[in-house]
């Protein structure tokens, strides 16, 4: 079996290499850690599992004797009054549980993002956070008007001393509350919501600290001015001293966006910006790019997009940096070598206002068919969708997973707007028992293929051909999506490069 050193020094990115592009060092300043070991790592499989642990753990807060040794930080796109454990469920709605505990002297904070759209509703949830005793703010230090923040965690620190992070591809949103049935019609969910497909990671051990003080790096940042309402006060950093004891056997490398923000006038950037928004970080595309790069087997995907970067795609139109840092450039690399490459996505096709987003997939799934049949010792491809109860749920998981050895997920997908233009947050994870991506996998296919038992799916060969027979039947929950190129290419240059997948990064040349 593979020791857990090699695991690290195959998956893991080098934080203090500055010769790699894109850059994988941290901005300039972050303490945070290049991994961390010792931890307890559990996946979260959709919105119920995810809402409804925050609210067991804040529960306990408030039947502490004293709640005001307990903290909560959360950082999010913005947040809904969604029932945390379904509408007739006992737990109170997401706003109402984090009032009640900064009223019940909980220290909270609360970080959303202040973009056209999310931010009036976070502000206005901030400031009755704020007159409950706790803390909150609007969050605008961001890339341009269509930019924000994209990442979604929370930490926090129990009665009895345990912090706990949570990180994963679901808001506080009633779009986001969903069972793994994912039914059309549920009367647990709000009827503001719909099917939806989330994952995250639940953390216990040193790899808390990174998380926390990711949240701590953003909230105490010189740079106010873009806050609404403003920040006055400094997060504490308990997390730090002692230090967080160890818990399990999985490594845990803390990724991150921030993009830079490059003003026409200097007075724009003391109001726009973090402090290091000159530089950056990119450590979610560089560990997502070296990820496909070391695949010798397999490679899962679950994303919300899956889109080859700009328009036209660099995967046909460049050489160079561009196309070698493309993911789906090099998911077509992956191919070649004879990785097979499997991929669960929306549908979307009922949605014409969609149209850019399943067209930019279809060259995606164009390209990558195309150079899986061109050669027999190629690897498969499939790109999929689940259709339940006659409606495509929406795929909002944003997870890779490769040879059973390699885990990495959280809130970036791909496309170019999550490495390089709106803040992300992903977890790699590697395991000391080599277990963790396998069995997410197997539970992952085995809901996804609506199997009694995971055992056929042991050998990740097998398992693929099965999933694609599964997935042909057409009858099923899981479907194929189509792979062929767009009958129309409709010329959406404009604003899928300007406005839905903007770039703010360094340059990359040609």
């Amino acid at each position: 079996m593979t020791s857990l050193q090699e695991l690290k020094d195959k998956w893991f990115i080098d934080v203090n290499d500055e010769n790699n592009f894109p850059p994988q060092t941290r901005f300039p300043g972050s303490t945070i850690q290049p991994y961390a070991d010792g931890n307890l790592v559990e996946p979260l499989i959709d919105g119920k599992a995810i809402m409804g642990d925050f609210h067991y753990r804040v529960e306990e807060m408030l039947k502490s004797e004293d709640p005001s040794q307990c903290q909560i930080m959360v950082a999010a796109m913005g947040i809904d009054p969604v029932k945390l454990l379904g509408e007739n469920g006992p737990a109170k709605d997401a706003m109402t549980t984090m009032i009640e505990a900064a009223a019940a002297g909980v220290q909270v904070y609360f970080l959303g993002s202040g973009h056209p759209g999310s931010g009036s509703g976070t502000k206005a949830f901030a400031v009755k956070l704020i007159a409950a005793g706790g803390h909150g703010a609007a969050d605008k230090r961001y890339a341009g008007q269509q930019g924000g923040h994209h990442q979604k965690f929370n930490v926090t620190r129990g009665p009895d001393g345990q912090w706990v992070a949570l990180v994963s591809s679901a808001d506080f949103y009633f779009a986001r509350w969903d069972t793994p049935d994912h039914q059309p019609e549920n009367p647990e969910r709000n009827k503001k919501g719909g099917p939806t497909h989330d994952i995250g990671l639940k953390v216990r051990g040193p790899a808390v600290a990174d998380v926390a003080m990711s949240f701590v790096e953003r909230w105490n940042d010189p740079n106010t001015e873009a806050t609404d309402p403003p920040i006055t006060s400094k997060a504490p950093t308990d997390f730090l001293d002692p230090t967080i004891p160890e818990a399990g056997p999985h490594s845990v490398q803390v990724l991150r966006t921030y993009p830079m923000i490059k003003p026409w006038f200097p007075s724009i950037r003391r109001k726009v910006g973090y402090t290091w928004s000159h530089v950056g970080e990119y450590t979610f595309w560089a560990a997502y790019l070296n990820a496909i790069k070391q695949a010798r087997q397999y490679i899962y995907i679950e994303d919300q997009y899956v889109y080859a970067f700009h328009d036209p795609p660099y995967i046909q139109t460049s050489t160079g940096v561009k196309r070698e840092t493309d993911f789906v450039y090099q998911l077509g690399e992956a191919l070649k070598r004879g990785v097979d490459v499997v991929a669960l996505a929306p549908g979307r096709n009922n949605k014409p206002w969609k149209h850019y987003e399943l067209q930019q997939r279809q060259i995606a799934s164009a390209y990558l068919r195309e150079i899986a049949e061109s050669n027999p010792k190629h690897g498969n491809f499939i790109i999929s969708k689940l259709h339940i109860g006659g409606k495509d749920p929406t795929i909002h998981s944003k997870l890779l997973l490769v040879d059973d050895e390699y885990a990495l997920i959280g809130s970036g997908n791909i496309c170019e707007r999550s490495i390089a233009f709106i803040t992300e947050m992903q977890l790699g994870v590697v395991d000391a028992e080599n277990r963790f991506v396998r069995d997410l996998r197997l539970a992952l296919w085995q809901e996804h293929l609506e199997l009694d038992s995971p055992d056929s799916l042991v050998d990740p060969r097998l398992a693929v051909e099965q999933f694609h027979d599964n997935a042909a039947i057409g009858s099923r929950r899981l479907r194929l999506l189509p792979s062929s190129k767009p009958s129309f290419k409709f010329p959406y240059r404009f604003l899928f490069n300007v406005i839905v997948d903007p770039y703010s990064g360094p340059e990359r040349g040609s």
